[in-house]
């Protein structure tokens, strides 16, 4: 290193001087130089993902902000390269460092200057990597600053010395300014959120004028903002969609390919859980390493304490140290509560944006049911579905980060309790230990209950439909009572499967609870007796609490997952089976859009249709040989007897048959009016438009009939 540099790399009394010391001169231009360039380098994955969710915006208009970054970006550059010359040329006692950070600072700000046009071509307002990038520049820069000032090296090198003077505040300056997001175009309508900057995102600053106007008054929905583009369920629809229907088309093929052959294993059912992970796996990577930051950053506490106590049980310890960990301990609790904020952000967004994507994938698939499907499923476990099994899945969503974070936590506080008792934590960690098959043991028992909890739910819906269905009948025939004590009977038996997975919950909750503290209780325990010379001092104990409690939250997190986990799992079989039913199929009905393509509007040829898979002696075609044509702008009355197929002939128009003879055109768009009304306490014009604004032309556009 004293050939790369005029001076050490660290200087070993550092930690000795009575004084604030100061950094090397080569520790600051190379660890201090490199750390936020290989920060920008590193990290363009982040960005690329950022360029990909914001192309649906157009470019932003040249601003005046814009232009002052990319000013003072160019003249950091400028600057950079003028302190790379002065090195190369005009210093005495040149070393190569000398002519590598300012190179190394050159590509930083290149790499500034590419990310800053790139994001106004495509519409990214703002950018949370170049804002943390130049913050870090700005504390990396500082010991160089007060080196400059206290050494008064301006009268070694003026230049050198005027171009930091001036290359420093710059740095700052550029960073207040990515405080503040740039404009769109005045045309583009979006949220709040996605028009704020990295920072007012970060502390949802956006988000005070909502709060401000609630606390004023009742919140009205003009008080609110809309709702993101990437958050609404057409776009996370289709976005399940595209990476659901490819692997569920290829299992249908491969199971009717089986089923055909006759072979008695079937195809592994497709994963929604893998399917959700492509969805938002950025966001899971981001909040991956957001959770991994925040749970290192939560054990600095304790080893800064340690040294702070360290500190004060030492009589000639500089001061400047005692300040440092105290500043070094809040530094890390506002880092981990900042870090800590934004994980739980994207992991509970995430979790409503997968309710979102299910909700409308349960809703789209009962549309897209063949009859085989629909008569297996009835009308309680869809809303089952929709409603219960669904929200299992959002809830757990906000904690999936916890399958790893739980253990890491414990390890990390056992190992140091270790590294602080030694040998002494052994039966601490022996109690830890216990509790873990305890915790699994359980989730076979919360895996069984559960399933039988929603067979009685799907059931006890099905007839509370049913009841209301039929409920002129069942008063016409004084069936109050017994269906009521059958509803009753259901529910009975539903809640003793609510009850006995609660009691067994509270149960391993106060055991869970109560490990920190037996841990504890048996560790100070063998510390203390296990040695005379073993004194349990203010700074072995402080530090031992410290990392007791944070061994409560995992262990009660735990717990809670164990039992979130079963639940989950149960949805998720649930919503598999369903999404991989079988569906209509799309060739039963031929469709023609142009008008003109055909004279007629409906075609059967020859038609053979049945609402099984295949027709069969037991179960021969409800529709055979069935010919008719329906010319356009004519109107046609289906008429006969009841049960002789007048509604599987509207229902073999729609593609809900199952077509095994002939064949089916329909030209034009279709509008069908089922026997099941759906009707609602309003005129006939807002149940015609259903909610919609009115527009006149095109109100007597659709309900004109010939």
């Amino acid at each position: 290193m004293d050939s790369f540099c005029a001076d050490s790399f660290w200087d070993d009394n550092f930690t000795a001087s009575a004084s604030l010391p100061h950094l090397t001169t080569c520790f600051q231009h190379t660890i201090l130089v490199y750390l936020p360039s290989v920060y920008i380098v590193l990290l363009p994955v982040l960005f690329v993902q950022a360029h990909r969710i914001s192309r649906r915006f157009a470019p932003f208009p040249v601003t005046a902000l814009f232009l002052a970054r990319l000013i003072l970006n160019i003249y950091l550059f400028l600057n950079a390269a003028a302190v790379l010359v002065l090195n190369t040329f005009f210093v005495d006692g040149t070393h190569n460092v000398d002519i590598v950070y300012p190179c190394v600072w050159m590509l930083f700000f290149i790499l500034q200057l590419a990310i800053e046009w790139n994001r106004s071509r495509c519409g990214q307002i703002s950018s949370g990597i170049q804002h943390l990038s130049f913050v870090l520049f700005v504390i990396c820069g500082v010991p160089e600053l007060a080196y400059h000032i206290e050494h008064n090296t301006y009268e070694q090198s003026l230049p050198i010395f005027a171009l930091y003077m001036t290359f420093w505040p710059i740095v700052v300056l550029q960073t207040v300014l990515y405080c503040w997001a740039d404009s769109r175009a005045p045309k583009e309508q979006t949220s709040m959120e996605l028009d704020s900057s990295f920072l007012n995102r970060l502390t949802i600053w956006w988000f005070t004028s909502v709060q401000i106007a609630g606390a004023r008054k009742y919140l009205e929905m003009e008080d609110l903002f809309e709702l993101n583009p990437g958050s609404t369920s057409d776009h996370l629809g289709a976005l399940f969609e595209k990476y659901w229907i490819p692997p569920m088309r290829d299992y249908m093929a491969k199971t009717h390919e089986g089923q055909r052959k006759g072979e008695v294993k079937m195809p592994a059912e497709p994963s929604i859980i893998f399917t959700l992970f492509r969805m938002f796996e950025y966001e899971f990577i981001s909040a991956f390493i957001l959770k991994a930051v925040s749970d290192t950053l939560q054990f600095a506490n304790p080893f800064l304490l340690n040294e702070l106590l360290t500190f004060v049980s030492t009589p000639n310890a500089p001061f400047w140290m005692g300040i440092s960990y105290a500043l070094l301990m809040f530094v890390a609790s506002e880092m981990r509560s900042l870090v800590l904020n934004a994980y739980h952000s994207i992991m509970i967004r995430m979790g409503m944006k997968i309710q979102t994507a299910l909700t409308t994938a349960v809703y789209r698939k009962t549309l897209r049911l063949a009859s085989t499907s629909r008569r297996k499923k009835t009308v309680g476990e869809i809303i089952n579905l929709m409603t219960i099994d669904v929200e299992m899945i959002q809830a757990i969503t906000p904690q999936v980060q916890q399958y790893w974070s739980c253990p890491y936590q414990i390890t990390f506080a056992l190992v140091y309790l270790a590294l602080t008792l030694g040998y002494s934590a052994a039966p601490g960690i022996v109690i830890m230990l216990i509790f873990i098959p305890i915790n699994m043991f359980s989730s076979v028992f919360f895996k069984r209950w559960q399933t039988a909890q929603m067979k009685l739910k799907d059931e006890r819906v099905k007839m509370v439909n049913e009841v209301l269905n039929g409920i002129k009948v069942i008063k016409l025939y004084a069936w109050e009572e017994p269906m009521e004590a059958h509803i009753a009977d259901i529910r009975k038996r539903e809640l003793t499967l609510v009850q006995k997975p609660g009691l067994v919950r509270s149960l391993l909750d106060a055991l869970n609870s109560a490990s920190p503290f037996l841990v504890a209780a048996a560790s100070f325990g063998a510390f203390i007796l296990s040695s005379d010379a073993h004194v349990l001092t203010p700074q072995i104990a402080f530090v031992s609490l410290t990392l007791f409690n944070m061994l409560k939250m995992p262990m009660i997190i735990l717990a809670y997952l164990i039992n979130t986990t079963v639940q989950a799992m149960v949805s998720n079989r649930r919503l598999r089976n369903f999404l991989v039913s079988e569906e209509i199929d799309e060739n039963n009905v031929t469709r023609n859009t142009n008008v003109e393509a055909s004279p007629y509007s409906i075609e059967f040829r020859d038609v053979d249709a049945t609402w099984d898979a295949e027709g069969t002696v037991e179960t021969p075609p409800v529709l055979q040989s069935i010919s008719a044509i329906v010319p356009h702008g004519t109107l046609v009355a289906v008429v006969g007897t009841v049960g002789s197929g007048k509604s599987s002939f509207l229902s073999a128009m729609l593609g809900e048959l199952n077509r095994l003879r002939g064949e089916i055109c329909v030209t034009g768009t279709l509008a069908y009016v089922p026997q099941q009304a759906w009707i609602q306490n309003l005129s006939v014009r807002d149940n015609i438009t259903f909610g919609r604004a009115f527009d006149k032309q095109w109100y007597e556009r659709v309900s004109f009939s010939r």
